[in-house]
């Protein structure tokens, strides 16, 4: 008879079409005293990872594409860690056209981005109710013994994306200017700009690096990625140079050793057209200017 709750309850289930509850968009790791990390879940809908610094009397909220579900398990999660309230988010970047992420905040918090963000958000359909503050290249936020260091990068995975610094806790948030051991979306990404960025990012030496996908990393893992992405935009340049077009490289693209990248098929499409049109665009820019500054004989 102790099992009739269980069987009832199973019944129950098939009979009014009852779900268990959804499953987590985020795993909440801790990096250093007052920073975590929420990582995205694969089974999650959340498409990028973000950060929480939980400073004396305010909590700050870093990351991008945030969905109502995942704001709302963030917010349940930080009341977990700590009594303090959300009172920031630092949208690292946002896509035009995408009206059902980075709106949802409770109206009470204020959104830090980069000039570049500001722009794409005000040129959605949906108005934004959240009071903002935005920056041109860099800004500096002291909370206590917590500074956190922010920098907008005038191009790479897309327009104005921002890097956070903690130097005390020697965190590095990159949001998805960094994909760890797996591949994303590419498909806004000025990647001439992005190969720049990844250098410099390396050269932070941070104990912590979070990536916009994939688990916390260091300088290593950074490492990794900028191969990867060299390596990619080398073979997108083949083809290029070998006057085949983009189905052709398409067609034709061959890099064995990240094939089973997770993410990579996934995002091949758009990653290949991206890197062909902005590196063809970028080649044709040198030949004319190289023409232009040839003096006629």
């Amino acid at each position: 008879m102790k099992n009739v709750p269980v069987i009832l309850l199973v019944v129950l289930c098939l009979v009014v079409g009852f779900t268990p509850a959804q499953a987590a968009h985020y795993e909440i790791k801790q990096m250093e005293e007052g920073v975590y990390a929420a990582i995205a879940l694969p089974e999650g809908k959340a498409a990028s990872n973000a950060m929480i610094v939980v400073t004396p009397y305010q909590v700050i909220l870093a990351g991008a594409h945030f969905i109502p579900e995942g704001i709302r398990e963030l917010i349940d999660a930080i009341a977990e860690i700590t009594p303090i309230p959300l009172r920031y988010v630092i949208l690292t970047h946002h896509h035009p056209g995408y009206n059902h992420v980075d709106f949802d905040f409770p109206a009470n918090v204020e959104i830090i981005t980069s000039w570049q963000t500001w722009q794409s958000l005000r040129g959605e359909s949906r108005q934004l109710r959240n009071h903002v503050t935005f920056f041109d290249k860099g800004l500096t936020l002291i909370r206590g013994k917590t500074v956190l260091v922010l920098n907008s990068t005038e191009f790479g995975h897309r327009e104005g994306d921002i890097i956070i610094y903690l130097p005390n806790e020697g965190v590095l948030f990159t949001s998805d200017l960094f994909y760890n051991d797996v591949v994303g979306y590419m498909g806004e990404g000025k990647m001439r700009d992005w190969v720049v960025t990844l250098e410099s990012l390396e050269a932070v030496g941070a104990k912590h690096v979070l990536p916009g996908l994939g688990d916390v990393s260091d300088r290593a893992g950074l490492r990794r990625f900028r191969l990867f992405f060299k390596e990619f935009l080398t073979e997108v340049l083949r083809h290029i140079e070998a006057g085949r077009s983009l189905p052709e490289t398409k067609a034709q693209f061959r890099l064995p050793r990240y094939d089973a990248m997770p993410g990579f098929r996934t995002f091949f499409d758009v990653n290949v057209e991206r890197a062909y049109l902005d590196l063809k665009e970028d080649l044709e820019a040198a030949a004319t200017s190289t023409q232009s500054r040839t003096p006629a004989r």
